[in-house]
């Protein structure tokens, strides 16, 4: 009996330290999360000039929906790591006016490297799916399509992806600017992708301004305003996905 109590206590303490563990690492990522860049007022403002007619906007706890009459196709879209995920509905909501269903994914800890298979679930089996990423969500969104083959089209803006992608078409947005990115390890990366690959550079712009969370540490200055890249992101997108439109 002596012997099977010491083993009780053993195991009792192995559990609580087990627990004390977990605690300290979601409380750590807690306060690392609280550090997260936030989407600033004007972002609301430029909102405000789009044409909501048929557009409706849904929000829940896991993501920002942006769902439209008739969608062209499903877009999922990655935020950046610490980053809001509201920080990118100006985008969402632009791509919406186009006639697109967008989904913002809202991250465990606005990291979606802890859950990079979350966005799975807001693949659309009726609709052609696309999915972007800013960032370290571009890196995730190449983990996701890499082992999903109704992703069709992966765009990333500022980042690179880390697995194969060569059975989807990819748009590489990326910015004049942009401190932020590695260069070196996107060259390399250019190696997962297949020849129906496009890059495309934003004279002017920078890494921060792919979302709308105002100036980032380390990132270059940019020459452009954060509508003006904005607006160019969508458009060089919208060209992508093979739809007319002006701006």
């Amino acid at each position: 009996m002596k012997k099977k109590s010491i083993i009780v206590k053993h195991l009792k303490r192995i559990i609580i330290g087990i627990v004390s563990i977990f605690i300290l690492i979601i409380a750590g990522l807690a306060i690392y999360s609280s550090t997260s860049y936030k989407a600033l007022p004007e972002m609301d403002q430029a909102i405000d000039a789009i044409d909501f007619n048929n557009i409706n906007r849904l929000e829940t706890n896991t993501y920002i929906k942006y769902d439209v009459l008739d969608p062209k196709a499903n877009i999922i879209f990655i935020p950046g790591g610490l980053v809001s995920p509201k920080s990118y509905e100006y985008l969402a909501a632009k791509l919406a006016e186009q006639g697109y269903n967008v989904t913002i994914v809202k991250a465990l800890f606005n990291l979606a490297i802890l859950t990079p298979n979350a966005s799975k679930k807001y693949i659309d089996p009726n609709l052609e799916n696309i999915i972007i990423g800013h960032s370290l969500g571009g890196v995730v969104a190449s983990m996701v399509a890499s082992k999903n083959e109704a992703i069709s089209k992966i765009i990333m803006l500022g980042s690179y992806p880390i697995k194969d992608i060569t059975s989807q078409e990819s748009l590489f947005i990326t910015a004049e600017h942009d401190m932020l990115m590695d260069q070196d390890k996107f060259d390399d990366s250019l190696m997962y992708v297949n020849e129906q690959n496009t890059t495309f550079e934003i004279t002017g712009g920078n890494h921060a301004q792919f979302g709308w969370y105002g100036p980032q540490k380390g990132d270059g200055k940019a020459d452009i305003t954060t509508l003006e890249q904005q607006n160019i992101v969508v458009s060089k997108i919208i060209e992508f996905l093979d739809f007319d439109t002006e701006y």
